[in-house]
């Protein structure tokens, strides 16, 4: 087993960094970016698989997953 590790980091700007070793995750943000790049930038892949992004404030919301 491993970690889906997920990291938000808030900005003063109203901008968020966003760094995931999600890959579901980095579907929908690669297709938030393609469609939206004003709101969502892809800004770096790492090593490790982990993608980093740049989502402006407005356009980032938290929901909780439910476990079944």
């Amino acid at each position: 087993m491993f970690k889906l590790e997920t990291m938000i980091y808030a900005s003063e700007d109203g901008t968020n960094s966003v760094f995931t070793l999600n890959p579901a995750l980095q579907k929908q943000l690669d297709t938030l970016a393609s469609q939206h790049p004003e709101v969502c930038q892809r800004k770096a892949r790492g090593e490790a698989g982990g993608v980093t992004y740049q989502v402006r404030g407005v356009a980032l919301a938290i929901q909780p997953v439910r476990v079944s």
